[in-house]
């Protein structure tokens, strides 16, 4: 008995979303959405008219203004976000008692079990599951489907866009074959490249070589590349599986060499990942710093905490304490900041109240729900600490 898996890969999300909270978008053809035209961040995804230009997710924004010019760029809400994928696994949870949220915008449903109930092809529930995303969310969806994890994410994105597209159990190494090698997962650009000036392009060049000729080829990265053009891949879905990480990064709209100005922005970014951890009833037992050099030195520092949490004191404290020994460095080599950002790690599920708490850690613990009460009536930016209320007073002069 395989596995039957369905990939749920939601069209330019990013983009929908914000057409669905800002009309005044929805007439705009060129639209990319990750950030202003004079901001240094990336592109969080494209509409189909401006994917035609070579803009893709992932890019920097600089590079898609050079791309496409008369484009218009917007900064979306990751409130509206999280809403909107929330509503889409609602309607999934109605077709499969395991959905897997792989990211906001994606999601893996099991349907192992049900050859009685669909025996010859899941199409019919995959066309209706779609239906039902578009009816009761607006957004489009692409499906695949498929025996393993790869193959159905692979399926999605050859039906792209509102497609659908059904690979059996069998019939993986017809699929692969006539796909290049940089569609397979795991590998980016610059591994295509590098396979590609050895002479090897396609995913059936590789399905018809031995393993150690390949090896003697690429080196290492041949067994794993050999079981992927076989179409191996895992096909076990957890629903209870916790995100790895929740964070939040920012890429500056100039360097910066001010470590105030710099840890007010540390405290924005922290505040928002302590408020994604309350909302998810989830602790983090460590945080990661990351931060960019101007020269594009990347470090990143991590630290354990002796209690889990989610408030957003503890966490700032550590990740404020990683920064000043990393900025060290930054002043040291006489350098400016490119981007900075946070990282909750090691998560966990929300422990019951401990009943010996310590009373300052109970005060800010009540301060912390008060916050959030205020916050879920008027929004985020309605109550925000000292240090972030500056930072806004404060914006730098272009």
């Amino acid at each position: 008995m395989w596995a039957r898996l369905l990939h749920v890969d939601l069209d330019a999300f990013f983009v929908e979303v914000s057409r669905q909270y800002h009309p005044e978008l929805r007439n705009i053809e060129l639209l990319v959405v990750g950030g202003r035209r004079d901001q240094r961040g990336v592109v969080q995804s494209a509409s189909h008219a401006a994917r035609r230009f070579g803009i893709h997710a992932g890019m920097p924004i600089a590079e898609a203004v050079r791309l496409c010019p008369q484009a218009t760029f917007f900064q979306g809400a990751f409130t509206h976000y999280r809403d909107a994928s929330r509503a889409v696994r609602t309607v999934l949870q109605d077709f499969s008692p395991t959905v897997v949220m792989a990211s906001l915008d994606e999601a893996y449903l099991d349907f192992s079990g049900t050859e009685r109930q669909y025996p010859v092809s899941l199409l019919p529930v995959a066309e209706e599951l779609r239906d039902q995303v578009k009816q009761r969310t607006g957004l489009d969806a692409s499906i695949g489907i498929g025996p393993n994890r790869m193959i159905a994410k692979m399926a999605s994105d050859c039906a792209k866009p509102r497609g659908l597209m059904e690979v059996r159990a069998g019939w993986e190494l017809g699929f692969l074959a006539g796909l290049p090698l940089s569609a397979l997962p795991g590998v980016g650009p610059k591994t295509a490249q590098r396979w590609a000036e050895l002479g090897l392009t396609d995913v059936y060049q590789v399905q018809a070589m031995d393993e150690q000729d390949l090896g003697r080829l690429i080196g290492a990265d041949a067994r794993g590349l050999k079981l992927r053009v076989q179409g191996q891949g895992g096909s076990v879905l957890r629903a209870d599986r916790l995100p790895k990480s929740v964070s939040r990064e920012t890429t500056l709209s100039r360097d910066l060499r001010d470590p105030e100005r710099l840890e007010r922005i540390l405290a924005l970014l922290t505040a928002r990942v302590a408020a994604q951890l309350r909302d998810e009833q989830i602790l983090a037992k460590a945080v990661t710093l990351k931060l960019r050099h101007d020269d594009f030195r990347t470090v990143t520092r991590r630290r354990t905490l002796e209690i889990a949490t989610d408030l957003d004191a503890e966490l700032y404290h550590a990740v404020r304490t990683l920064f000043r020994a990393a900025f060290a460095d930054v002043r040291n080599r006489d350098r400016a900041v490119r981007l900075i950002g946070i990282a909750a790690t090691n998560l966990g599920t929300a422990a019951e109240e401990d009943l010996f708490e310590p009373p300052e850690r109970i005060r800010l613990r009540h301060l912390t729900e008060a916050v959030e009460k205020v916050r879920g009536k008027f929004g985020f930016d309605a109550v925000t600490p000292g240090t972030i209320a500056e930072l806004r007073r404060k914006r730098p002069k272009k």
